[in-house]
């Protein structure tokens, strides 16, 4: 036998009289989704900081290799590389030294300024960042573009409060 639901009419306008089950998210299935959410969007924005640390720390390790073709330039030049300078200021010996002087007197990604150590006062003749901000990973991080990923040995390293990339020692 088949069952039928009767219908009323109201108004000229046929009415159903089934029951309709309530449509929509309990409070435990939107509590379960936000947890997901949070989770997946914690998960994305640390990838995401990560990712910008080693964009800028890849962008770093470019101008030191920029700068060290210009000293390496001026040294083949005139023979010697030019004498040391105080933080954030060019070179005092600039013949021939074509620098960004905008760059160079602008703070790095990783804080601080830039620094010529010239070997008129130094073991060696490198560049530097002076008063880094950038915590210690961040600058293993850099080390391992550059170098060894070792702060304490090879060209790029930390010498007192500096990080030095040695161009020649």
């Amino acid at each position: 036998m088949k069952y039928s639901i009767p219908e009323k009419k109201l108004s000229g306008v046929k009415v159903s009289q089934r029951r309709y089950r309530s449509q929509g998210f309990t409070l435990v299935e939107l509590m379960i989704t936000l947890a997901i959410t949070g989770i997946l969007a914690a998960g994305v924005i640390n990838s995401y900081r990560d990712y910008i640390v080693r964009a800028q720390m890849t962008d770093l390790a470019a101008q030191f290799g920029a700068y060290q073709r210009v000293f390496d330039g001026f040294k083949e030049i005139n023979g010697f590389y030019p004498q040391d300078a105080t933080m954030g200021q060019t070179p005092s010996n600039a013949n021939g030294i074509n620098i960004d002087l905008a760059r160079w007197q602008t703070p790095t990604f990783a804080g601080g300024l830039w620094n010529w150590e010239g070997p008129d006062n130094h073991s060696y003749a490198g560049i530097a960042i002076s008063g880094a901000s950038a915590t210690e990973e961040e600058m293993i991080q850099l080390d391992a573009i550059l170098d060894n990923g070792d702060l304490t040995t090879g060209r790029f390293r930390r010498i007192g409060s500096d990080y030095t990339y040695i161009i020649d020692e």
